[in-house]
């Protein structure tokens, strides 16, 4: 489950990762994105809302998920991809009433596993998503 890996890869020791870079590296592996290292790597300046608790990079992460997933080159597909992102906002600030990391950290951070629960959350709901919208979990 993507949850599970984003968890990993934000609680992993050997690197730190932020809570932007652990969604997109779990959904890296959980869908068999063969993300390059640069793509992986680029996420890194959207955690801590973008450095200024604005946009909380666990959001931004799942948003640039959907935009490997669903972005193409037809008027079509980018519609349906921007529904998507509307979709995921919409659907987050409904269950946890705001987007920004300030606010979310004041709800859900604690000191040991400091982002980890907003990291699960954002991976949870964008799974649940992946699987309404496309009946099954995508590959590639």
């Amino acid at each position: 489950m993507l949850e599970e890996k984003a968890a990993k890869y934000y609680s992993k020791t050997d690197v730190e990762r932020n809570c932007s870079e652990a969604v997109v590296y779990g959904a890296n592996e959980e869908f068999e994105l063969h993300l390059s290292d640069d793509v992986l790597r680029a996420m890194g300046p959207f955690g801590g809302g973008m450095r200024i608790e604005s946009v909380c990079g666990a959001i931004t992460g799942a948003l640039a998920v959907i935009g490997v997933l669903y972005n193409r080159d037809t008027p079509l597909a980018r519609a349906r991809m921007k529904e998507r992102t509307e979709t995921f906002l919409t659907c987050f600030r409904q269950r946890y009433d705001c987007l920004d990391c300030k606010g979310l950290k004041e709800k859900f951070r604690d000191e040991d596993r400091k982002c980890e629960e907003v990291v699960r959350i954002s991976a949870r709901l964008l799974q649940e998503l992946v699987e309404i919208w496309t009946g099954q979990i995508p590959h590639g």
